[in-house]
């Protein structure tokens, strides 16, 4: 009776307990950017760059003083945080000071992101 409960194919806890644990992970995994261009400084540095970024906030010491510097940003805010600020649905940032860039691909804003906040 026992071995009957436990087994997946009658629904039984562990069936449930698995359900619970898998809903879990793709819940976290969800709200995590994607790994794969978190590595990709050269990509990330580029668009500082050629996105102005650096005319407001600096970075290891160069760069704009008008805004947080990207060490003040990775330590005070989350990568959904992060990913808000630099596109959101009323295009509203930085009251109105930060320019949109929303019409950067995923994987530019990724980049960005791991960049700002690396995995620790």
């Amino acid at each position: 009776m026992l071995l009957r409960q436990l087994t997946l194919d009658n629904g039984g806890p562990m069936s449930r307990n698995l359900a619970i644990i898998s809903g879990f992970t793709l819940m976290i995994l969800s709200c995590l950017p994607l790994r794969g261009l978190a590595d990709d400084t050269a990509l990330a540095r580029k668009l500082l760059n050629s996105q102005g970024c650096k005319a407001c906030h600096s970075l290891e010491g160069d760069g704009g003083k008008d805004a947080e510097s990207f060490e003040e940003i990775r330590d005070r805010l989350s990568w959904a945080e992060i990913r808000f600020q630099l596109i959101n649905q009323e295009r509203i940032h930085a009251y109105g000071k930060m320019p949109d860039y929303s019409h950067l691909s995923d994987a530019e804003i990724e980049a960005l992101i791991y960049f700002i906040k690396p995995v620790q």
